[in-house]
């Protein structure tokens, strides 16, 4: 019986061994103390920044005729995420939650205010960003006003972010409130006609 005991403890412990633990971090950016990578133009384009994110990870960020482009890593103005942005007027806010899986950030989720008339009335949106080795994309949108956007935001980003194919797959959205208004494509599929 004692063995029987032991052995069901050493059965058991690699299991709990191989348990990812999930956490997150927060950083805060402010464009006016970023580093500027690309000055703007006297039309729309307003410039690029690149902005410390969390170990070392680069957060750059463009606004083109008042709409954002946001992008994790190196290279972020070759990656997917850099690529999309909402069809009306944007801007993606500070702070960005760093989602982590054994204390290595593999998501990032965003808040976006969303303009959505010609009155100026905004709606936010959470935009949850696989971070891959040379990419980072959207791979789910959630309303600000869903219920428990926050924590549905985490669990999205736990559940999808880590397989997510930033080439083949197409984001996915958690809305009570319609689609969010912006390109739903694949990166393999954007710009094609």
């Amino acid at each position: 019986m004692k063995r029987a005991a032991v052995l069901s403890v050493f059965c058991l412990w690699p299991v709990v061994a191989s348990a990812a633990e999930y956490s997150s971090v927060y950083t805060k950016f402010d464009l006016d103390t970023c580093k500027v990578i690309e000055k703007g133009d006297e039309y729309v384009y307003a410039g690029t920044w690149r902005c410390k994110g969390y170990k070392g990870i680069d957060v750059i960020q463009a606004s083109s005729d008042d709409r954002s482009y946001v992008a994790f890593g190196r290279n972020g103005k070759d990656h997917c995420a850099f690529k999309k942005t909402f069809n009306r007027f944007n801007t993606a806010l500070s702070p960005i939650e760093w989602r982590l899986k054994d204390g290595v950030p593999f998501a990032a989720i965003e808040r976006w205010s969303v303009v959505t008339d010609d009155e100026g009335h905004s709606v936010t949106w959470l935009v949850i960003n696989a971070l891959k080795k040379n990419n980072s994309c959207h791979a789910h949108y959630i309303a600000g006003s869903y219920p428990d956007a926050n924590a549905h935001a985490r669990q999205a980003a736990d559940d999808l972010a880590g397989d997510f194919n930033c080439d083949t797959d197409a984001p996915t959205v958690d809305s009570k409130v319609g689609e969010p208004g912006i390109n739903m494509d694949a990166c393999k599929d954007l710009g094609k006609e």
